[in-house]
């Protein structure tokens, strides 16, 4: 990792490398597209592949009250940039100064003087400079200017969609797991550490559960969900709850996985919950009885699922 406040007080360049520029929240398979032909172009130029991303997301600098909005924390961005490929990653901290740059700076400023790449990568929609007023035409003209080759990549694109953060986003906060995972290339996932819970669900309703403290900031809507749950080096199958508790009368937020066929302690670990299938709304019952019913049942459904999807691992979560 590059910080780029690094690179303006260095005499060190990134001279001739191909650089990519971008939030890449998610790192789904249009960033990967895009992060493939960077790594492709730099290797026939036999130079390296660098990713410039930022931080904090600009929606999020201009949105300081949005809680709910990144697919991925930075440092999980950070290491699936990683695993594609790109060992060079440049973290731009978005400040107003930043956000005030014209494009004729930013051209200029950044990309010519502090990093000097022979090839810039970009998506066709990108934006750059005060106000996103700077297109991928402005930039076409710059990099003739300033000596960079600028390569367009064209949208990816599923089902005649257009695979894209704020459309998963948008699959995500509405359930549509099977969508977002098909759009990702991966199944959307959080990781967190197992806390202390009422244990209700061993003591009232037989299905034990983990209870998940996360700082990932987008979780699936309410409702049950098949998933997998990764513990160490062991991937189990599970369901998971998410939603208040309103059978209890609860009002907090909660996320509570039962683990299939497991009776292990794992109460501190850390743990990473893969979202497979939605398989109901959260719901309200009558008595206590009546939802252990529905659980058994969710957990039945949970495993038809898993064995209908067995051969699909294509949709395993990057780790």
């Amino acid at each position: 990792m590059i910080l780029l406040d690094d690179i303006k007080h260095s005499t060190k360049k990134l001279d001739g490398c191909v650089l990519t520029i971008g939030n890449f929240d998610g790192v789904h398979l249009g960033h990967k597209y895009i992060l493939e032909q960077t790594i492709t172009k730099a290797k026939l130029l036999g130079t390296i592949p660098v990713v410039m991303t930022f931080e904090p997301h600009p929606y999020k600098f201009f949105n300081q009250q949005e809680k709910h909005y990144l697919l991925l924390p930075f440092e999980e961005k950070y290491e699936l940039i990683k695993k594609i490929g790109i060992e060079t990653i440049i973290i731009t901290e978005f400040t107003r100064d930043f956000a005030r740059m014209s494009p004729h700076e930013y051209a200029r400023r950044i990309l010519k003087e502090l990093i000097n790449p022979s090839t810039v990568v970009v998506g066709n929609n990108f934006t750059f400079g005060r106000m996103a007023s700077g297109d991928v035409s402005l930039l076409k003209s710059f990099g003739k200017e300033y000596g960079y080759n600028i390569v367009i990549a064209q949208p990816y694109v599923i089902g005649g969609k257009v695979v894209s953060s704020s459309r998963i986003r948008q699959y995500i906060k509405y359930g549509e797991i099977q969508e977002a995972a098909e759009f990702l290339g991966y199944n959307p996932y959080i990781r967190g550490r197992v806390v202390e819970g009422t244990h209700r669900g061993t003591n009232v309703l037989g299905f034990p559960t983990a209870n998940i403290e996360t700082q990932w900031e987008l979780i699936p809507q309410d409702g049950v969900y098949a998933v997998k749950v990764s513990s160490g080096n062991n991937r189990y199958n599970g369901a998971a709850n998410i939603g208040t508790n309103p059978t209890f009368g609860g009002h907090e937020l909660k996320i509570e996985v039962h683990v299939l066929d497991f009776n292990k302690n794992i109460l501190g670990e850390h743990i990473t919950v893969e979202f497979v299938q939605k398989i109901r709304d959260e719901a309200r019952f009558s008595t206590s009885d009546e939802l252990k019913q529905k659980i058994a049942e969710d957990v039945r459904v949970a495993r038809k699922i898993f064995a209908l999807n067995s051969g699909a691992s294509h949709k395993k979560v990057i780790v």
